[in-house]
């Protein structure tokens, strides 16, 4: 629909008659009376009627008035919003990441984020590494925070923040003599607590075992490990040091090349402020392993 002819139904009730609507938007009477009588036929209903010399609002008249007004309101501000964007570069970033990332570390980057770009949007996802992988290639998502074995060849430009050393962990006090287990076979004889597998995934967990947990959540697997009720496996940033103080870690080898890493969407990069902003943020997510 017209936006223009919309402004002139607004104008004519503001200004009383038709004329006077064509002085306030510089068009001329014949000009304005043929636009006004097009969006009655697009409309399919009279939104004035005569009344000597000036003009009336008809009952469908008096019933779009709300509308339209609230269509002229929508439309002035959709152009007041394309003139700041054009103005003040203003931008988002779209940031996926895994759980355990999303509840440890993001809060961490919220704060230095806005604090250089006052005016970025930002928007987070939580899912796990297939799916964000996928999003990123069709361009659903800026930039995906994933763990990684070794360097991802298939992002060139990848950021590494910090280690992804996933190690089992369980209250010193209760189960000391985890520090002796090397195999993940010799942790069945703690009991276990894991994320629920999905289907044809690997579990620690033996049914006919005395004790187990399946949580739904790395948050659920540490409040139930530090609450000593039994054995799982923890990433190291999750802890803080007075936590890890109070844990003991099996002696498991793990990847020791595994790594959260910044990946980025090709279209992303190629905008104008992108470099900066993924700068900032693989600098916050950094200092989150002053360690490494």
């Amino acid at each position: 629909m017209d936006t223009d002819r919309i402004r002139l139904f607004i104008e004519i009730i503001e200004q009383g008659t038709l004329s006077a609507a064509a002085r306030i938007l510089h068009i001329t009477q014949p000009a304005a009376s043929r636009n006004l009588k097009l969006l009655e036929e697009e409309l399919g209903a009279s939104l004035f009627a005569r009344q000597g010399r000036g003009l009336v609002l008809t009952q469908t008249g008096r019933a779009l008035v709300p509308i339209a007004r609230a269509m002229l309101a929508n439309m002035d501000e959709l152009g007041q919003r394309a003139r700041a964007i054009a103005k003040q570069q203003l931008f988002d970033v779209r940031i996926g990441t895994v759980d355990s990332v999303a509840t440890y570390l993001m809060p961490h980057i919220i704060e230095p984020m806005r604090a250089s770009f006052p005016d970025l949007a930002i928007k987070f996802y939580t899912s796990r590494t297939i799916e964000l992988l996928s999003r990123l290639q069709d361009g659903t998502l800026d930039i995906a925070l994933v763990a990684w074995s070794g360097s991802p060849a298939e992002y060139p430009d990848a950021d590494r923040l910090g280690p992804y050393d996933l190690q089992f962990y369980g209250d010193r006090t209760v189960f000391g003599d985890l520090a002796q287990i090397s195999t993940e076979e010799e942790l069945q004889r703690f009991p276990i607590v894991q994320i629920e597998s999905k289907p044809g995934q690997p579990t620690l967990i033996d049914e006919d075992a005395p004790s187990f947990a399946v949580a739904g959540s790395l948050a659920t697997v540490k409040a139930l490990v530090l609450g000593g009720f039994g054995v799982g496996a923890l990433l190291g940033f999750m802890l803080t040091p007075q936590e890890a103080s109070r844990l003991v870690k099996a002696s498991i080898p793990h990847d020791p090349d595994c790594a959260l890493w910044a990946l980025t969407s090709p279209s992303w990069r190629e905008q104008p402020r992108s470099p900066a902003i993924r700068a900032r943020l693989v600098e916050a997510l950094q200092a989150c392993f002053p360690g490494d």
